[in-house]
């Protein structure tokens, strides 16, 4: 394996033209391209399962609360069972990754991932149901802080861009397809959808082999951890990152996957399908969009392609709140998908650059739980101004906020 130390010269002149990082183990350099890494394929996989936790069983949430026998508030509780963990768990399981390694979490990750959610299936109690939930969900949330993370670390440059992009891209596949695969799976049983989670264990049982371990500096921790961890990132710009990442999460849970498919309903009387067809949309273009990240952030930075994400985030919101034809509302969605693709993936890449490798473990895990948070929060502040003012007007209101903090955001940009 080679280490920071004794083959930064030799990367430097070879291995980082092709944007791959000094940390960089032997069995992945033996690999001429990325896209033939394992642990570049073990990532992407990781990142398609973990989708799963939500996208998967909320069509599903009509037939399983029938088959049970329960309400629909209980079960909801499905959901925020399988995200709220995630809020409290992830920061420290960012701190052991610094200290411990990203492959030996990530691993058991996968493993719990899959045991716990296949594991519903055999249980009638729904108090242990939401228990594996809960599990679950701790499981999945370090899964995802940990997948941008080992790309941060084996990766440099714009190929890091590109993969942070596709991962994006891959996110988005799996939003846009496990809603049809769920709905699908529920006509035939409602235990069918927690079925799949148990490719969870398949995924890491490959990664034991398949996975690098990036070589770290791991002898600070706890205190002296945090203090060199502050010292080390430039609190102000990370801050600023973390502030977008709840935003577009608020925004991407409260307005596109709550807000929206009341207006459709209650404009439109769609049925469920129809709508779950064109909540798609925006994962179309996003993946699309998000594939090509490296390439955009050659012509505008970071700073400026985040705000220029919430322009369109408010201009596809408004667009929404004012069309008057299924076409205008699909063109929108659309839309929404680019702004989310100029949005979300360029955080990571933004927050991978700024973060020193010893510390990219409890970073990336702090965005995991704003993630978590903000997915959380952002349902019940739409549906509140939904009821109180009428979801049209908070789409419309939401779109001008987005679209006007997006302009400031850019104008403060060419300042700087």
């Amino acid at each position: 394996m080679r280490t920071v130390g004794a083959d930064r010269a030799v990367v430097d002149r070879g291995v980082r033209s092709r944007g791959l990082m000094a940390g960089e183990t032997a069995h992945s350099a033996r690999f001429e391209s990325p896209w033939r890494s394992p642990s570049v394929l073990v990532i992407f996989a990781s990142t398609l399962i973990t989708v799963m936790g939500v996208s998967l069983i909320s069509p599903a949430l009509p037939a399983i609360q029938t088959a049970w026998g329960i309400s629909a508030a209980d079960a909801s509780l499905l959901i925020s069972a399988y995200t709220l963990p995630g809020v409290v768990f992830t920061p420290f399981v960012g701190l052991l990754a610094d200290r411990v390694g990203r492959k030996w979490l990530l691993v058991p990750a996968l493993l719990v991932f899959g045991v716990a959610g296949g594991a519903i299936v055999l249980f009638d109690s729904f108090r242990a149901i939401l228990g594996l939930r809960v599990l679950q969900g701790v499981a999945g949330s370090a899964v995802t802080s940990l997948t941008i993370t080992l790309i941060g670390d084996l990766f440099t440059g714009e190929l890091r861009n590109t993969l942070i992009g596709l991962n994006a891209a891959i996110l988005a596949i799996g939003a846009a397809g496990y809603p049809l695969l769920g709905g699908v799976l529920a006509t035939i049983s409602s235990a069918a959808p927690f079925a799949c989670f148990a490719l969870g264990i398949v995924v890491g049982l490959v990664g034991i082999g398949a996975l690098d371990e990036p070589t770290l500096d791991r002898r600070k921790t706890g205190l002296g951890y945090v203090v060199d961890a502050v010292k080390a990132v430039p609190g102000r710009k990370v801050l600023s990152l973390y502030v977008a990442i709840f935003g577009i999460f608020v925004i991407l849970y409260g307005a596109q996957l709550t807000a929206v498919p009341f207006v459709l309903d209650d404009r439109y009387g769609f049925s469920s399908g129809i709508i779950g067809l064109l909540l798609a949309l925006p994962a179309v273009t996003m993946g699309l969009t998000s594939s090509q990240t490296g390439r955009l952030l050659r012509h505008v930075s970071s700073a400026q392609l985040i705000p220029l994400g919430f322009v369109v985030y408010g201009l596809g919101l408004a667009a929404i709140a004012l069309a008057n034809s299924v076409v205008a509302i699909a063109g929108a969605l659309f839309l929404f998908g680019i702004g989310q693709a100029f949005a979300e993936p360029v955080t990571d890449t933004a927050l991978n650059a700024v973060t020193p490798d010893e510390f990219r473990g409890g970073i990336m895990s702090l965005r995991t739980s704003i993630i978590r948070a903000g997915t959380t929060v952002g349902p019940p502040v739409f549906v509140g101004l939904g009821t109180a003012v009428g979801y049209t007007e908070t789409l419309l209101g939401a779109g001008i906020v987005a679209f006007c903090l997006g302009i400031v955001a850019v104008i403060a940009t060419m300042w700087d």
